[in-house]
């Protein structure tokens, strides 16, 4: 009788052992979303509303999946990874609310599921909530106002909210949010809030948010696309104004929307982001930038809109915004920047500026891209850098139009003394020899 070989017996694997802080550090690095949280975003205004919301969520999102699938894993791994799961919380539904809701009562409470945990709300520094319209009309998908209200108090130490809603959830629930804000969120350093239209809403509702805004003692960010609604007996004065630092408008539709106080105010008021409405408003906005223009330092034109307004505006802030250092403008291709078409003494004397454009351009729009720089560094002495701001541009232009950059560099158009970086800030002429390498 042939007699089977012996199963040889095999050590269990051995993990190797490491302290809880570097396993801390290993999970913040796995789940690592870059400029999501302060004080990272509040360097990088260009992420606040649209642009951030469209593309940088699914990253969030991501990592949230990431950090459920860790907290399973063991006992151990959700003792160590429970923050980390916390730190970020994703809202989409009605169900999203009352789960949340009620596992943060019960920690707030001492009742959790895991015996002896802290509130877990305490480790949440961050917040996102996108409702849309349910297609279907399913009553089961509304969310309950007060629950939604309720989660905001078990979050001490929130510093970034960010919401997109529909017209008619906007109107729903901005009051219970703001409510549920008020008194327990002095935390917080950027709030953004987006609806899908401009709704016009109530009075009373304008000055809760104006409530809230005095509330905010360390409110840097505010992106409230409404707030141009608001008319003289409920307008955002100075005394509101005194901690923001970045402020994002949509347009103006009230000549004495910002009416001017007696007394001196101090004001941290550097940047304006601005969405340049389909419409010319010069009146509206001369007046708004005569009391505020000389806070700026920056500005952001978002023209999505209209192109053709670009060059009113350049010459609008040129006039009205004499501290000026820094100017980004989101266009759809480069020859929306109508830089042939502003004339010189309009365009701001800035020293840095950046350039958004959301979609892949073909190869003429790259050529208008450096005939503009071209025409910017001669008549445009003040200006240093010049930044794309998007990845996927950048690595087009190398990949697919690096004879266009090589020559830039050839000619001296780019450089060390005119620099045009990418969007991590590193020069594109140091790139250009490692591009035409991997070419060849």
């Amino acid at each position: 009788m042939m007699q089977l070989p012996r199963a040889r017996t095999t050590a269990p694997a051995r993990l190797p052992h490491l302290p809880p802080e570097i396993w801390d550090q290993i999970l913040d690095l796995a789940t690592y979303v870059p400029n999501s949280f302060t004080p990272e975003i509040l360097e990088r205004s260009c992420l606040i509303g649209h642009p951030y919301n469209s593309e940088c969520r699914a990253a969030l999102w991501s990592a949230l999946h990431t950090k459920s699938t860790i907290v399973r894993v063991c006992k151990q791994w959700w003792y160590i990874a429970i923050r980390h799961l916390y730190r970020a919380i994703y809202i989409r539904d009605a169900r999203d609310v009352l789960s949340l809701r009620n596992t943060l009562g019960k920690y707030a409470e001492g009742n959790g599921t895991v015996a002896g945990v802290e509130s877990l709300g305490s480790c949440t520094q961050r917040v996102d909530i996108v409702f849309d319209d349910d297609p279907t009309g399913d009553k089961d998908s509304t969310v309950d106002e007060e629950s939604l209200a309720d989660i905001f108090k078990f979050l001490p130490n929130l510093t970034v909210f960010s919401g997109t809603f529909s017209s008619s959830d906007s109107v729903t629930y901005l009051e219970p949010t703001i409510r549920a804000l008020l008194g327990c969120a002095s935390s917080l350093r950027v709030f953004d809030w987006s609806a899908s239209d401009d709704t016009v809403l109530e009075p009373r509702v304008l000055r809760r948010v104006e409530t809230l805004v005095k509330d905010l003692p360390q409110l840097h960010t505010l992106n409230f696309p409404s707030l141009r609604q608001l008319h003289h007996d409920g307008s955002i004065t100075k005394a509101v104004l005194t901690s923001i630092h970045t402020l994002c408008l949509r347009d103006l539709v009230a000549q004495n929307w910002f009416r001017q106080e007696e007394g001196p105010a101090h004001l941290n008021l550097r940047e304006l982001v601005l969405y340049i409405p389909p419409h010319w408003q010069e009146p509206c906005w001369r007046r708004f930038l005569h009391y505020y223009g000389p806070y700026f330092t920056s500005v952001q034109l978002r023209a999505s809109a209209d192109p053709e307004l670009i060059p009113a505006y350049l010459s609008m802030v040129n006039q009205t915004c004499p501290n000026i250092r820094r100017l980004t403008l989101f266009v759809l291709s480069f020859s929306d920047m109508r830089i042939s078409a502003t004339r010189a003494p309009d365009i701001p004397p800035v020293e840095y500026l950046g350039l958004s454009v959301r979609r892949l351009q073909c190869r003429s729009m790259y050529e208008t891209l450096f005939s503009s720089l071209a025409i910017l560094k001669e008549e445009l002495p003040t200006l240093h850098v010049v930044q794309l701001l998007d990845r996927q541009i950048v690595e087009d232009l190398l990949r697919y139009n690096l004879p266009l950059v090589s020559r830039a560099v050839e000619e001296g158009l780019i450089g060390d003394a005119f620099r045009l970086v990418d969007h991590d800030g590193n020069l594109l002429s140091a790139q250009v020899t490692e591009a035409e390498n991997a070419h060849n």
